[in-house]
């Protein structure tokens, strides 16, 4: 860069720039000399004897990249005033601090430059030194913890819109890409590409050799398609393009994409690999990620579909079925009845095989919404996945609590594995029943038979728990899943509930007879209790009580409902 005051060369500074601008030489040696023994080697301070010169050295440092933090100008000057130069400097230079110095300029000047080039600040000449130098550092300050801010907001950007191993867009850059499209209302299609062995190879070979596969793939895939559209790194296995080019000119470069695939090996650290990759696509102006994701999700559904071009398109028809929109409603409502308080208990009486009353109940989780109830089939799928179940539970034993606190029935309610992986739900439990005065022996925990204890002794541990406040444990729906002798073994229930499939195949199916007759023979032998669930019909309740099983539950004995109904049904001997 150029020495401003005596034509010599000097090397480019890579530090940051502070900028002197005085036609006066001697007030511009002696304000360079001030600054440089104020900043040390911390900023190269560079002057010009008038504006032409100072507006060069900003763009030979704005084409180096050196930041240039402040620039001190004066106002009276040959050929272009200060505040005009002020003004040009705020055009490419809007973040650097420029302070005017001068003794004769006027209103009209200082307010040109405080409203056009956002003067940062006015010092008269003769100036304080002290001041001067105040000011130039706090305008320093200022700028560097400006640059900052812009540089971290810069990396939080790249992080929100770009994938940090491959540096392409991200999902959420082709989103604000679509919705622009959408808002300007253009046509374009885009590709999903799903990579189907990624869990494979990761587990296979670790994350470090997939990754260098990653890379060759998307290598691949830009040579083949980069020059007809925007190539997104949507999800670790999966990349989109998003093109403006004709269908009929894309798809034939996509489906030799495709064919490469199907035909070629990637090599990683020596070893060869074939990319099992799932393509769908669509078209239009609007919901495109939406759609070719569901066309995405079909073709995962689908796998004998084939087409000529092996390529999966979106069609309409699609959305008739489209389970995604479905849980969404699903999952809105779910939510809402939470808040509104429309998660209720229903009721289920449980009989007494040999006197033919109900002496408890099981509390059954329902949604009564608009005068309509909805079973637990149909939201407690959703209310797994979302983690509502945890607030679902605690809500149900509230109101069975509420509701037996005025009545002598036992009951029984499902222990979620929410409850089970919760060290603190024994001692919650006991607080509740103690408030509404229920005795534990009236309360039973059913436990799922989905639920899993391998490798999870703190559930155990919360089952022993609450055996010791005196509360009963049963082992729903026994005969499916995961059902052994061990896990008796580790629960020692005191009811076994067989599940209805067993028991709704009792008088046509001999199997079904002997295992419920062995389950039961087991249950009786470890001291617990059974209970027959789904009993629908006399002739099957008749079978139940013949093979010595305690308790009946299902539609012949009751329908669950809101209230506690004492039921009883004449037993035929």
């Amino acid at each position: 860069m150029q020495n401003k005051e005596n034509g010599s060369s000097d090397e480019s500074p890579k530090r940051s720039v502070i900028l002197c601008v005085d036609d006066e030489l001697i007030i511009l040696r002696g304000l360079k000399e001030q600054l440089k023994s104020a900043f040390g080697k911390a900023y190269q301070i560079e002057a010009a004897d008038s504006a032409e010169l100072a507006l060069q050295i900003v763009e030979e440092c704005n084409q180096a990249g050196i930041h240039i933090p402040v620039i001190l100008s004066d106002q009276v000057m040959p050929g272009i005033r200060g505040d005009e130069f002020l003004i040009r400097i705020q055009e490419t230079n809007p973040n650097t601090r420029k302070i005017m110095l001068t003794g004769q300029a006027s209103a009209e000047s200082v307010g040109n430059a405080l409203n056009k080039a956002n003067l940062y600040r006015y010092l008269s000449k003769p100036w304080d030194s002290n001041d001067l130098l105040m000011t130039v550092k706090e305008a320093v300050r200022s700028y560097e913890s400006d640059i900052s801010l812009s540089e971290l907001n810069k990396k939080l950007e790249e992080a929100l819109l770009f994938n940090r191993d491959s540096g392409l867009p991200n999902l959420e850059s082709l989103r604000r890409r679509l919705d622009l499209a959408a808002e300007e209302k253009e046509d374009s299609l885009l590709a999903l590409i799903r990579i189907e062995s990624t869990s494979l190879t990761t587990r296979d070979f670790g994350v470090s050799l997939y990754k260098d596969l990653m890379k060759k793939f998307l290598d691949s895939m830009k040579s083949i398609l980069g020059n007809y559209g925007e190539i997104y790194h949507v999800y670790e296995d999966e990349v989109a393009i998003l093109s403006k080019v004709q269908e009929e000119e894309f798809l034939p470069h996509l489906i030799a994409f495709r064919i490469l695939l199907r035909s070629d090996y990637f090599t990683a650290s020596g070893i060869s690999f074939r990319i099992n990759a799932t393509i769908a696509t669509a078209s239009g102006k609007k919901e495109l990620y939406y759609k070719a994701r569901l066309a995405l999700v079909k073709a995962s559904q689908e796998p004998e579909f084939d087409s000529e071009s092996g390529i999966y398109s979106y069609s309409e028809k699609m959305d008739d079925q489209d389970l995604y929109k479905i849980n969404m409603d699903l999952g809105k409502r779910l939510n809402q009845a939470i808040h509104s308080g429309n998660v209720v208990p229903y009721f289920q009486g449980i009989m007494d095989n040999q006197t033919g009353k109900v002496e408890k109940f099981e509390c059954l989780a329902r949604i009564v919404e608009d005068g309509k109830v909805y079973a637990p089939a149909s939201f407690l799928y959703l209310a797994k996945s979302t983690g509502l179940l945890r607030r679902i539970s605690p809500i149900l034993f509230e109101k069975a609590l509420r509701k037996f606190s005025d009545s002598p029935y036992s009951f029984s309610i499902n222990l979620s594995e929410t409850e089970l992986e919760s060290p603190s739900f024994p001692k919650w439990a006991a607080s509740r029943m103690e408030h509404y005065g229920i005795n534990p022996s009236r309360v039973t925990f059913e436990i799922l038979e989905t639920a899993s204890f391998h490798g999870n002794p703190e559930r155990l541990k919360v089952i022993s728990e609450l055996k010791e406040l005196g509360a009963k444990i049963a082992i729903d729906d026994f005969g499916v899943e995961h059902s052994n002798f061990s896990r008796l073994l580790e629960i020692q229930p005191d009811f076994i509930k067989i599940d209805g499939k067993f028991i709704q195949s009792l008088e046509r199916n001999r199997t079904a007879f002997i295992l419920t007759s062995a389950i039961t023979e087991l249950a009786h032998r470890i001291g617990a209790k059974v209970v027959a669930e789904f009993v629908s019909t006399p002739e099957e309740l008749k079978v139940v009580r013949s093979l010595g099983i305690e308790y009946s539950q299902g539609y012949l004995i009751m329908q669950p409902s809101p209230d506690i109904t004492p039921v009883s049904i004449k037993i035929i001997e």
